[in-house]
């Protein structure tokens, strides 16, 4: 299973336990398998990466550490790596413009505010890291799919699932519920019958949501909020 992989690198004890624990609770919370490696020095961290050959798809660095900043560290990381996202958390704010030439997705300023790290987390494993595959197990049986393939996924009322492809459809013994979780967030439950792929939402109203081959499906009182709110979110990505 795809595990999102975090670095905390923050020479304050109290603040590296409050960063690791807020990261834990926001990824618990999505259902986001992920584990974080901790890191009271850049020289630490730089080894790691450098030595025992580790990757991380974030690094959650404070500016302000010992020998060698964290500002320091991600300058020489971008020279030959720029696909690890970087999140500086600090104290300072006045490194704000040199954390744009190292391409930092976000420049958080202590004391840390909750809801900014989440928005900042969500954003870059949505944006770069979620899967885009989806995979189902069930005894010996397997599933893979993309994604993007996927238009919606009905219950075939046998304790199945049918998911319909933009070329045919696919059947696979499956809960609606094993789905949902299985596609990261992708699929959203717009009635207790159906599941829908949003990027494939051409428009939302009070009964129905028509997808992008005119295509129309129905809208439950229940789940129509979130799905207006799960489109709001997609469009402003």
């Amino acid at each position: 299973m795809h595990k999102y992989l975090l670095a905390v690198c923050e020479d304050d004890l109290v603040v590296r336990e409050e960063i690791c624990r807020y990261c834990n609770e926001v990824l618990d919370g999505e259902g986001i398998t992920h584990q974080i490696t901790e890191f009271s020095s850049a020289e630490e961290l730089e080894e790691t990466m450098e030595t025992d050959g580790q990757s991380f798809h974030l690094l959650i660095l404070d500016i302000k550490l010992g020998k060698k900043s964290g500002m320091e560290l991600a300058q020489e990381l971008r020279k030959r790596d720029e696909a690890t996202s970087i999140l500086f958390v600090t104290g300072y704010d006045e490194y704000m413009e040199q954390g744009y030439e190292v391409q930092a997705v976000q420049f958080l300023v202590k004391p840390l505010i909750f809801e900014k790290l989440r928005a900042a987390l969500l954003r870059d494993w949505r944006q770069k890291h979620r899967p885009n595959t989806l995979v189902l197990q069930k005894g010996r049986q397997s599933l893979q799919m993309p994604i993007p393939d996927i238009l919606y996924a009905e219950a075939d009322g046998k304790h199945g699932a049918r998911m319909i492809l933009q070329d045919g459809e696919e059947r696979f013994p499956a809960s609606l519920a094993e789905v949902e979780q299985a596609s990261f967030g992708q699929m959203v439950r717009c009635h207790k019958s159906y599941l829908v792929n949003l990027n494939h939402v051409r428009k939302i109203d009070r009964q129905t949501c028509v997808l992008d081959n005119g295509q129309k499906l129905p809208i439950s009182r229940k789940y129509l909020k979130l799905c207006q709110e799960k489109m709001v979110a997609l469009v402003n990505r």
